[in-house]
């Protein structure tokens, strides 16, 4: 092939490669679009409380400015436990209902308009706890509605249930489809428990599971992901004690107990698992490795509550009326705000945050308003709403009031640039994966001509040629499946720059003693000479795989498609190039330009 025919021939492939980097930019802007819209789907952040005298109302209000969105009766005060979905749309309230067997039953309720959407059984008359009792009577005993939670879309509910006939709570889980009106076909039993927090999703069911006695366990808890489909457990990881020693509950002197697990956050692709003195184990939530591990910040018990508000991680301790400020990237503690207690103990009750604002919002039980307390200059506000009803033990033990973060505004360009380096890191790990199982599937079945070019190439290795041709497709096959296996991406990542590595020092050799032979990289999926076009697309493949290099899990369900779509279009535009070139070689008045 002259050198004139190999800048045509290569001009089309360089074409393809600079439409597989933009497609690959299209295809990571959709990737951050995707997970900003998981992490923050449309709606309205709202605050629900009971109100009017002894609680016989309820007040549904907008949360950034205090204003009443509706208000509706509550005459028999039955609403016990209450949950809102992440978008503000939905709640699941717990009313007890005497005349059922369970004594209660779950409204679900759309916001702010409070109509009513579904009521659904709990206890043995849901059907998964009837089922599981079938067959673990034991743990079916006097099973009561521990905690309800949405999923990003609302459209998911996880249920958790204690349950047991012994002393210590025993954790059973299940959930139910909103959209479909239907409950899942199982129910699973976790263990002893103390709490529990739930964050469900259509792909994972986090469950964060408090130990009992954490001194005697050892062990602060477990963190299991559950199948949303079938219950299964995807993954498990027991989360270790920090501190050993007994600490004293802020504002106090004397030792009590030993730290527990505060509360669990989920940030992105993180979830946070922060202690009662302020430490914080960062785990992977779809595989559950742990990370990191931050140390404590306290030398007693700090936290009670924990909200994010942008970059500030904030704990409250319900015991000091304090508010503990933590930078979250550097996990240092950077301000202590007192709140005024006046002779009220426990008067305060940390509610929700604005991430956007840097702001908490915080209630005051003794005077029944809600307050907005801004950390970048640490004083209240004027109340944003009065006349709520703050009874201690529906604080306390039933959720009262419920937040609801919403979304008020778009997060804009900063945040696209936030998440922009995650998302390109998933998108081109699954590029990666796409491409090699790709082109171990179109060697098997054109291996023989990929061992004539190994022989051709390298004639010292003739008599090995084949099972080099073999070892290829395993090692492409190998490296698709550590690049999508959960936990293997760096491992695949290095294996796919050593294979790349490997070719482009073939397609250099080849290119002298072969020139114009087909590579066979891909078998008869994407025609290609070896030449310069195949050095160009090797170096655009290590390429990615530089940008993949943070990712520390395995992509995501839109990251695949959207990579799945990236590689079908790329095939699609070499078939159709290849089909041109052959046409014009039989075009009338062209004669057939041959390899070699």
């Amino acid at each position: 092939m002259q050198r004139s025919d190999m800048r045509a021939w290569a001009r089309p492939r360089a074409g393809a490669a600079l439409v597989l980097v933009l497609l690959l930019a299209l295809g990571a802007a959709l990737a951050v679009r995707d997970r900003l819209a998981v992490a923050a789907p449309p709606g309205q952040a709202l605050f629900v409380s009971l109100a009017g005298p002894a609680g016989t109302e309820i007040a549904i209000l907008d949360l950034t400015t205090g204003a009443e969105l509706n208000r509706v009766p509550h005459p028999d005060r039955a609403y016990r436990e209450i949950s809102l979905s992440p978008d503000g749309r939905r709640a699941a309230v717990v009313r007890s209902e005497p005349d059922t067997l369970a004594g209660q039953v779950l409204e679900i309720r759309s916001l702010p308009d409070w109509t009513l959407e579904a009521v659904l059984p709990l206890g043995l008359q849901a059907p998964p706890l009837a089922d599981l009792a079938t067959r673990e009577p034991e743990l079916l005993a006097n099973p009561w509605l521990a905690s309800a939670a949405f999923s990003a879309d609302g459209k998911l509910a996880a249920l958790a249930f204690y349950g047991g006939s012994g002393p210590i709570p025993q954790l059973i889980v299940t959930a139910y489809d909103l959209e479909k009106r239907t409950w899942a076909s199982w129910a699973k039993g976790l263990g002893g428990t103390s709490y529990v927090w739930l964050f469900p999703s259509r792909e994972r069911l986090l469950v964060v599971n408090r130990s009992v006695l954490p001194q005697w366990t050892n062990s602060l808890g477990d963190v299991f992901a559950l199948d949303p489909q079938t219950g299964r457990v995807l993954a498990q990881q027991a989360i270790p004690r920090l501190i050993t020693a007994y600490l004293p509950v802020r504002g106090q002197s004397a030792p009590s107990m030993a730290p527990g697990l505060a509360a669990p956050v989920l940030v992105g692709n993180q979830l946070w698992l922060v202690t009662d003195d302020l430490a914080r184990l960062i785990l992977d939530p779809r595989t559950l490795e742990i990370r990191s591990a931050d140390p404590p910040l306290t030398r007693d018990l700090a936290a009670q509550f924990v909200a994010l508000a942008g970059d500030w991680l904030v704990a409250f301790s319900t015991e000091a009326s304090a508010l503990l400020v933590i930078d979250a990237a550097s996990w240092q503690l950077t301000a202590t705000h007192r709140l005024p207690e006046e002779g009220f103990p426990y008067r305060w009750h940390l509610v929700g945050s604005d991430p956007a604002q840097h702001a908490v919002y915080l209630a005051d039980i003794a005077e029944g308003c809600l307050w907005r307390f801004p950390l970048d200059s640490g004083t209240l506000s004027a109340p944003l709403a009065c006349g709520l009803y703050l009874e201690f033990a529906y604080v306390t033990y039933y959720h009262w009031p419920a937040f609801s973060p919403g979304t008020a505004a778009p997060l804009g360009a900063i945040g696209l640039l936030r998440h922009l380096p995650e998302s390109l890191a998933g998108t081109a790990t699954a590029l990666l994966a796409g491409t090699f199982l790709i082109a171990a599937l179109g060697k098997i079945v054109s291996l023989g001509r990929l061992a004539h070019l190994v022989a051709t190439v390298l004639p010292l290795f003739r008599r090995w040629a084949r099972p080099a041709a073999l070892g290829t497709v395993a090692l492409e096959l190998l490296t698709g499946v550590l690049l999508l296996l959960p936990g293997t991406q760096r491992a695949g990542l290095a294996l796919a720059a050593t294979a790349l590595l490997a070719f482009t020092a073939f397609a250099v050799v080849g290119a002298r003693r072969a020139p114009g032979a087909d590579c066979s990289c891909f078998g008869n999926l994407v025609p290609s000479k070896l030449g310069r076009a195949t050095v160009l697309r090797n170096l655009v493949l290590l390429a990615l795989v530089a940008v993949g290099w943070p990712a520390t899990a395995a992509p995501s369900p839109p990251e695949l498609a959207i990579a799945a779509g990236l590689l079908l279009a790329v095939l699609a535009v070499s078939r159709l190039v290849a089909a041109a070139a052959s046409l014009r070689r039989l075009s009338p008045g062209t004669e057939p330009r041959h390899a070699a």
